[in-house]
């Protein structure tokens, strides 16, 4: 997995299925994330979280476990940041 470490480095103007096969192959450095969160076009986050329920394939969930476990990380912050990384291209795209 390649590690973003500059929004450079991230195509623009990919097709749902172009940012899936990159997003596949790469992620952004804690540093990279930390700062597109800080950046003014970003809603501003409150500093509480809500807990929510969602329904994962059990093999879907086996599957993100074991990538956190190689990224040494919890998987709910994994899946954090994998929706984080989405919704920033997803705004991205309609702006």
């Amino acid at each position: 997995m390649k590690r973003i470490i500059s929004k450079e480095e991230i195509p623009t103007n990919m097709t749902d299925e172009e940012a899936a096969d990159f997003w596949a192959t790469h992620t952004m450095s804690s540093e990279l994330l930390e700062s597109s969160m800080a950046e003014d076009d970003l809603p501003h986050r409150h500093g509480r979280t809500k807990t929510i329920s969602i329904r994962l394939e059990h093999d879907l969930l086996q599957r993100i476990q074991e990538v956190a476990a190689q990224k040494h990380m919890g998987y709910q912050t994994l899946m954090k940041q994998f929706l984080i990384e989405r919704v920033y291209e997803e705004e991205k795209l309609v702006r």
